[in-house]
Protein backbone atom coordinates (compact mmCIF):
# COMPACT_ATOMS: atom_id res chain seq x y z
CA UNK A 1 0.00 0.00 0.00
CA UNK A 2 2.94 1.95 0.74
CA UNK A 3 4.20 1.73 -2.44
CA UNK A 4 2.65 5.63 -4.13
CA UNK A 5 4.64 7.15 -1.68
CA UNK A 6 8.20 5.04 -1.92
CA UNK A 7 8.02 4.82 -5.75
CA UNK A 8 8.22 8.51 -6.85
CA UNK A 9 10.80 9.21 -3.37
CA UNK A 10 13.44 6.82 -5.02
CA UNK A 11 14.67 9.06 -7.67
CA UNK A 12 15.99 11.35 -4.67
CA UNK A 13 17.82 7.55 -3.07
CA UNK A 14 19.26 6.92 -6.72
CA UNK A 15 20.60 10.02 -7.67
CA UNK A 16 22.28 10.60 -3.88
CA UNK A 17 23.83 7.11 -4.79
CA UNK A 18 24.63 6.66 -8.42
CA UNK A 19 25.82 2.93 -7.81
CA UNK A 20 22.42 1.47 -5.85
CA UNK A 21 20.48 -0.56 -7.57
CA UNK A 22 16.77 -1.28 -6.44
CA UNK A 23 14.70 -4.13 -7.74
CA UNK A 24 11.19 -3.01 -6.06
CA UNK A 25 8.61 -5.30 -5.73
CA UNK A 26 4.88 -4.71 -5.44
CA UNK A 27 3.01 -7.63 -4.18
CA UNK A 28 0.23 -8.19 -1.50
CA UNK A 29 0.99 -12.16 -0.91
CA UNK A 30 3.58 -12.42 2.38
CA UNK A 31 5.66 -15.48 1.29
CA UNK A 32 9.35 -16.45 2.90
CA UNK A 33 11.61 -13.09 1.97
CA UNK A 34 14.39 -15.66 1.65
CA UNK A 35 12.85 -17.87 -0.88
CA UNK A 36 11.55 -14.44 -2.84
CA UNK A 37 14.74 -13.00 -2.57
CA UNK A 38 14.19 -9.84 -0.81
CA UNK A 39 16.02 -7.87 1.54
CA UNK A 40 13.05 -5.57 3.37
CA UNK A 41 9.33 -5.48 3.06
CA UNK A 42 6.74 -3.56 4.26
CA UNK A 43 4.04 -5.61 6.05
CA UNK A 44 1.02 -3.88 7.56
CA UNK A 45 -0.41 -5.73 11.09
CA UNK A 46 1.18 -7.30 13.79
CA UNK A 47 4.43 -9.59 13.09
CA UNK A 48 4.60 -12.82 14.19
CA UNK A 49 7.31 -14.48 12.35
CA UNK A 50 9.97 -15.03 14.60
CA UNK A 51 12.56 -15.43 11.59
CA UNK A 52 11.84 -11.59 10.79
CA UNK A 53 13.29 -8.57 12.41
CA UNK A 54 10.91 -5.67 12.70
CA UNK A 55 11.34 -1.76 12.67
CA UNK A 56 8.12 -0.26 13.30
CA UNK A 57 7.31 2.67 11.16
CA UNK A 58 4.26 4.10 12.43
CA UNK A 59 0.47 2.80 12.01
CA UNK A 60 -1.26 2.66 8.75
CA UNK A 61 -5.02 4.68 8.89
CA UNK A 62 -7.65 4.32 6.26
CA UNK A 63 -8.79 8.21 5.00
CA UNK A 64 -11.69 8.36 2.82
CA UNK A 65 -11.11 10.54 0.08
CA UNK A 66 -12.57 11.86 -3.26
CA UNK A 67 -11.08 13.31 -6.95
CA UNK A 68 -12.38 17.22 -6.68
CA UNK A 69 -14.45 16.60 -9.92
CA UNK A 70 -16.70 13.73 -8.27
CA UNK A 71 -17.25 16.08 -5.32
CA UNK A 72 -18.20 19.09 -8.07
CA UNK A 73 -20.84 16.55 -9.65
CA UNK A 74 -22.51 14.58 -6.31
CA UNK A 75 -21.28 16.37 -3.31
CA UNK A 76 -19.77 15.31 -0.08
CA UNK A 77 -21.64 12.80 2.09
CA UNK A 78 -22.19 14.87 5.27
CA UNK A 79 -21.75 11.26 7.07
CA UNK A 80 -20.56 7.74 7.24
CA UNK A 81 -24.46 6.57 6.55
CA UNK A 82 -24.69 9.11 3.39
CA UNK A 83 -22.16 6.58 1.58
CA UNK A 84 -24.82 4.40 0.53
CA UNK A 85 -26.12 7.27 -1.66
CA UNK A 86 -22.82 7.54 -3.67
CA UNK A 87 -20.37 5.89 -5.84
CA UNK A 88 -17.77 3.86 -3.52
CA UNK A 89 -14.27 2.19 -5.06
CA UNK A 90 -13.81 -1.04 -3.17
CA UNK A 91 -10.54 -2.27 -2.56
CA UNK A 92 -11.01 -5.64 -2.33
CA UNK A 93 -8.88 -8.32 0.63
CA UNK A 94 -11.36 -10.45 1.52
CA UNK A 95 -15.24 -11.30 2.50
CA UNK A 96 -16.76 -7.80 3.83
CA UNK A 97 -14.08 -5.34 1.81
CA UNK A 98 -16.79 -3.82 1.11
CA UNK A 99 -18.13 -2.41 4.65
CA UNK A 100 -16.70 0.30 5.92
CA UNK A 101 -16.18 0.17 9.85
CA UNK A 102 -16.19 3.98 11.20
CA UNK A 103 -15.38 4.69 14.56
CA UNK A 104 -13.79 3.40 17.68
CA UNK A 105 -14.65 0.14 20.11
CA UNK A 106 -17.88 1.34 21.50
CA UNK A 107 -18.84 3.55 19.03
CA UNK A 108 -18.78 1.86 15.92
CA UNK A 109 -20.78 2.68 12.22
CA UNK A 110 -20.69 0.01 9.60
CA UNK A 111 -21.35 1.13 6.04
CA UNK A 112 -22.31 -1.55 3.20
CA UNK A 113 -20.84 0.63 0.40
CA UNK A 114 -21.00 -0.29 -3.34
CA UNK A 115 -20.03 1.00 -6.49
CA UNK A 116 -18.93 0.39 -10.20
CA UNK A 117 -15.02 -1.07 -9.15
CA UNK A 118 -13.73 -3.47 -6.89
CA UNK A 119 -10.43 -3.82 -7.33
CA UNK A 120 -7.91 -6.60 -5.52
CA UNK A 121 -5.68 -3.72 -6.08
CA UNK A 122 -5.21 -0.68 -3.86
CA UNK A 123 -3.09 1.28 -6.79
CA UNK A 124 -6.11 0.70 -9.08
CA UNK A 125 -8.76 1.56 -7.03
CA UNK A 126 -6.37 4.86 -6.23
CA UNK A 127 -6.13 5.66 -9.65
CA UNK A 128 -9.96 5.54 -10.72
CA UNK A 129 -10.60 7.87 -7.48
CA UNK A 130 -8.06 10.66 -8.81
CA UNK A 131 -9.76 10.36 -12.04
CA UNK A 132 -12.97 10.90 -10.41
CA UNK A 133 -15.19 7.68 -10.81
CA UNK A 134 -15.89 7.46 -6.79
CA UNK A 135 -15.35 7.55 -3.18
CA UNK A 136 -12.19 5.55 -2.04
CA UNK A 137 -10.97 4.21 1.35
CA UNK A 138 -7.31 4.41 1.41
CA UNK A 139 -4.17 4.31 3.61
CA UNK A 140 -3.08 7.86 4.23
CA UNK A 141 0.46 6.77 3.22
CA UNK A 142 -0.58 5.53 -0.18
CA UNK A 143 -2.81 8.84 -0.83
CA UNK A 144 -0.27 11.54 1.18
CA UNK A 145 0.67 13.13 -2.16
CA UNK A 146 -2.58 13.38 -3.76
CA UNK A 147 -4.26 15.49 -0.79
CA UNK A 148 -1.09 17.41 -1.06
CA UNK A 149 -1.30 17.92 -4.85
CA UNK A 150 -5.12 18.31 -4.32
CA UNK A 151 -5.81 15.66 -6.73
CA UNK A 152 -7.72 14.23 -4.25
CA UNK A 153 -10.37 15.70 -1.25
CA UNK A 154 -10.28 13.86 2.09
CA UNK A 155 -13.61 13.92 2.84
CA UNK A 156 -15.56 12.33 6.48
CA UNK A 157 -12.35 13.92 8.42
CA UNK A 158 -14.02 13.96 11.30
CA UNK A 159 -14.64 10.33 11.92
CA UNK A 160 -12.28 7.85 12.64
CA UNK A 161 -11.05 3.99 11.37
CA UNK A 162 -8.87 2.03 13.55
CA UNK A 163 -5.49 1.96 12.31
CA UNK A 164 -2.78 -1.20 12.01
CA UNK A 165 0.91 -1.04 12.42
CA UNK A 166 3.22 -0.53 9.50
CA UNK A 167 6.53 -2.28 9.86
CA UNK A 168 9.45 -2.72 7.82
CA UNK A 169 11.14 -5.97 8.16
CA UNK A 170 14.12 -8.53 7.05
CA UNK A 171 15.05 -11.69 7.42
CA UNK A 172 17.27 -12.36 10.99
CA UNK A 173 19.29 -15.18 9.51
CA UNK A 174 20.42 -12.61 6.75
CA UNK A 175 23.32 -9.97 7.37
CA UNK A 176 22.41 -6.67 6.30
CA UNK A 177 24.32 -5.29 4.04
CA UNK A 178 25.13 -1.42 3.64
CA UNK A 179 23.06 -1.08 0.51
CA UNK A 180 20.05 -2.43 2.39
CA UNK A 181 20.66 -0.35 5.77
CA UNK A 182 20.57 2.67 3.42
CA UNK A 183 17.67 2.04 2.10
CA UNK A 184 15.89 0.98 5.29
CA UNK A 185 16.98 4.16 6.63
CA UNK A 186 15.57 6.19 3.81
CA UNK A 187 12.20 4.75 3.71
CA UNK A 188 11.70 5.14 7.81
CA UNK A 189 13.19 8.58 7.41
CA UNK A 190 10.27 9.46 5.17
CA UNK A 191 7.64 7.93 6.55
CA UNK A 192 8.86 9.95 9.96
CA UNK A 193 8.81 13.02 7.65
CA UNK A 194 5.00 12.32 6.87
CA UNK A 195 4.04 11.72 10.27
CA UNK A 196 5.55 15.56 11.15
CA UNK A 197 3.65 16.71 8.42
CA UNK A 198 0.31 15.83 9.59
CA UNK A 199 1.29 15.56 13.09
CA UNK A 200 1.52 19.63 12.53
CA UNK A 201 -1.86 19.96 11.38
CA UNK A 202 -3.37 17.37 14.38
CA UNK A 203 -3.40 14.17 12.21
CA UNK A 204 -2.35 11.30 13.28
CA UNK A 205 -3.45 8.98 10.73
CA UNK A 206 0.16 7.65 10.34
Amino acid sequence: AASPYVAPRLSELLTNHPGLKIDLVISDRFGDMIEDRLDLAIRPGEISDASLVVRNAGTSVPVVVAAPSYLERHGAPSAPAALVDHRCLVHSTGPDSDVWIFGDPGNVASIHVSGSLSANDSSAVRLAARSGCGIALLPMIEVFDDLRRGDLVRILGDYSFRGVPISIVYPSRRHLAPRTRLVLEFMLEGIRLVRSTLAATGDTSI
